[in-house]
């Protein structure tokens, strides 16, 4: 596959696993340049697709984590959810398999509030039910990708879930996820 390809195809699974670290689209535009131009530097050679993917979001979390990680960046503020389609989108990520536009306006409004409760966790937490439910990598996937046991990436992802059910004041904001 060309560069550019590569690009095109992880460019929305860097840019949401981005936003999810950091919070703020400014802060989650700056780690998507940064992780795009580490590999454009590296061209490193991918084995499969699955390779690719893992190192894409170890790179993202990486690089999220240096950047983040500047005095002047410790404390996250909350932003819209970002595009299905990286920086330049600027539409709420639902896709258009409703029927209805009332099953669609629906959707919508659940999944504002789905994105608005996930603000509220830790970057981390965020970042565990991001890979777990938008990315749907399996709990051992995970942990591959980021150098943890899979029981301390299973019960990390149940204490996040647990955080979301408690503090959502909707009923049925949780299961969106399951859906």
């Amino acid at each position: 596959m060309t560069p550019e390809g590569i690009i095109r195809t992880y460019s929305d699974t860097v840019y949401r696993i981005a936003f999810a670290r950091a919070g703020t689209k400014a802060d989650a535009d700056d780690i998507y340049q940064e992780v795009f131009l580490r590999y454009i530097r590296r061209a490193p050679e991918f084995r499969d697709e699955e390779h690719a993917k893992a190192w894409f979001i170890r790179v993202t979390v990486n690089c999220s984590r240096k950047y983040l990680g500047g005095a002047s960046r410790k404390k996250e503020v909350p932003g819209e959810w970002p595009a299905e389609n990286g920086p330049e989108k600027e539409e709420t990520g639902v896709t258009d398999s409703f029927g209805t536009p009332e099953e669609h306006i629906l959707a919508d409004e659940r999944m504002t509030e789905l994105l608005r409760e996930l603000q509220k966790l830790s970057s981390d937490a965020r970042l565990l039910l991001h890979l777990f439910y938008f990315e749907e990598l399996k709990t051992g996937e995970i942990a591959r990708v980021l150098h943890r046991k899979e029981s301390t990436v299973r019960v990390q992802l149940k204490r996040a879930r647990e955080q979301l059910r408690l503090q959502s004041e909707k009923d049925g904001v949780l299961e969106i996820l399951r859906g």
